[in-house]
Order: structure tokens, then C-alpha cells, then sequence
């Protein structure tokens, strides 16, 4: 949100180090033409078309057809769930996947524009807000605008649930029980060999920020992931990699997206990208639920 795929002060410096650091080829992913396109797309725009098209920008990639690691910033977190929970068993493969900050529970509270980078953004980030005001679920606004398609309010699920183009589908709680559910996505989210969940420790943009745990705030009190019917009945396949060690919760320190690159460096492209999981953590046999 507000930031475009290769701003070398931002997502292009972790680029740059992650290729610096392994010495492998990285893809950028941008979901606009140009950079203020690209930028654009991150406030108004359908998410699920924008999934689609980054399925088909990883399969034309030949660089990435053996397979990839992943990493999502906030919104692009739950986004690129979607991409490997739609196109895994189509290819390329995501082997491990990690979300900063990601809003996977969606968010109950407008999102805020203090964080981001001081360019162009604000201004489409204050017309974001004044929209999501008027209404999350009206038609034009849950159409048109890409924060109200992962917005969840608590007191109005059924609203969520019937109108919002998104975050229903991903999260495999479409209104009508186990026939509405798509087993595809939890087999192909069964079928990373990690998925690292980074939450940060004073997020205010997130709201709530253990959203980004998968926990979802009720209306009266936060319940963890494990407590949930999405856990317990494996609606994604996040109880299969909690059992076989492949789910992993970590948290950065400060406010939403506000990392130094030796902290990234340190705390995610070592642990996580560097090499897999122990081979007694998973089973390459997770395929088969597929």
C-alpha cells in the first residue's frame, strides 16, 4: 500500500539485498504498468484479477520454474496466500512463504497512511479512507477499492461474508459450510514447506495487528488462530503445517513496516530463505491431499 515494486529506498533495497545476500534471481512483483501505476493499483483496483495476473507473471518466468521463495510486505502478504493458494498445483511452486505485517484476518479498522512513504501515495491513501468511511460493503466501494476487499467487520460478518469480493474466498469462509469450501486451497497451502508468519510488535495500521497471526478480533475479545474454527476444522491447511513444524509466528520489532535491511537480513533471509526446513519438519507427501 502506497509503495510501487522497485522504489530503491524500499522494496527495490530488498530486492537488491536479498540477490546480494544469496546471489539468486529475484522478480519484483508489480501489479500496474509503470510505477505509478504500480503504486496506484496498491489503493483502487479488483484484487482478484490482480492475483490472476501475478499467477501468470510467475508462470512466464522462467528463472522461477523449478520452484520459488516468497515474501510479502503487509497487503502483499495475504495477496501472495492467494497466488500460491490459487496457482500452486499449477505452477511454479512457492516453497516458503513469508508475510510481513500481512492483514490475513483482514482488518476492522480503516487503514492508516502514516507509515508510508512520503510520495504521492497519501493523497490516494486519505481518498482510500474517506471511501472505506462511507461504507466497505456498498457496491462501488468493496468493487473498486483494494482495502475494502480484505475489510472484516466483526459486527457485520454476514455483510463480509455475502459482499466482499476477497478476503471470504481466501480465507475458505464463503456462507454454506464444508460444500462452499475449496479444498484446493488448503491442499496447496499444505503444500508449502513454510509458511513464516511475521507480525510487528507496536503495528497500529494493522488493526487488529495479530491479524497478521491469522487471529481475528470477535467484537469483544481477540482470538488466537488455534482457537478458531479455521484452524480446528483446517478450512486452509494451517493445522497441517502447525503439525508438521512448517507454521512459523515471529514478530519484528516497532511499527508496521519499519525494518532496517540488517534486520531483515538477520531475521528473515537467513532463517528463512536460506535454506529449507529440516527434512524430518515436513513431507513432500503433503501433495497428495491435492
Amino acid at each position: 500500500m502506497g509503495d510501487t515494486c522497485c522504489a530503491p529506498y524500499s522494496i527495490g533495497a530488498v530486492a537488491k539485498l536479498i540477490e546480494s545476500k544469496l546471489g539468486v534471481f529475484v522478480h519484483s512483483v508489480a501489479t500496474g504498468d509503470g510505477e505509478w501505476a504500480d503504486q496506484f493499483s496498491g489503493f483502487y483496483g479488483d484484487v482478484n484479477d490482480q492475483v490472476a495476473r501475478v499467477c501468470a507473471q510467475l508462470r512466464n518466468i522462467s528463472q522461477l520454474a523449478g520452484g520459488y521463495n516468497a515474501v510479502g510486505f503487509s497487503q502483499g502478504g495475504q495477496f501472495l496466500r492467494a497466488v500460491v493458494q490459487r496457482c500452486q498445483h499449477i505452477g511454479p511452486p512457492c516453497r516458503t512463504l513469508v508475510t510481513m505485517g500481512a492483514q490475513h484476518q483482514g482488518v476492522m479498522n480503516v487503514p492508516g497512511c502514516r507509515t508510508l512513504p512520503l510520495n504521492s501515495s497519501h493523497g490516494m491513501c486519505h481518498l482510500m479512507q474517506s471511501m472505506l468511511g462511507a461504507g466497505a460493503y456498498l457496491p462501488y466501494v468493496r468493487d473498486h477499492v483494494v482495502q475494502a476487499q480484505y475489510f472484516k467487520d466483526p459486527l457485520r460478518l454476514s455483510e463480509y461474508a455475502a459482499y466482499n469480493p476477497f478476503l471470504p474466498d481466501v480465507n475458505n469462509e464463503r456462507p454454506g459450510g464444508a460444500p462452499a469450501r475449496n479444498p484446493q486451497y488448503a491442499a496447496n497451502l499444505a503444500n508449502l514447506r513454510r509458511l513464516v508468519l511475521v507480525r510487528f510488535s507496536e503495528d497500529e495500521t494493522v488493526v487488529p495487528r495479530d491479524s497478521a497471526w491469522f487471529s481475528f478480533f470477535d467484537g469483544a475479545s481477540l482470538v488466537p488462530l488455534r482457537e478458531l474454527p479455521l484452524y480446528k476444522e483446517d478450512w486452509l491447511g494451517l493445522a497441517r503445517l502447525d503439525r508438521t513444524k512448517r507454521l512459523v509466528f515471529a514478530e519484528a520489532p516497532g511499527v508496521h513496516m519499519q525494518f532496517s535491511l540488517q534486520w531483515f537480513a538477520d531475521n528473515v533471509i537467513t532463517p528463512y530463505l536460506t535454506r529449507p526446513p529440516p527434512k524430518d519438519d515436513y513431507s513432500d507427501d503433503v501433495s497428495a491431499s491435492s
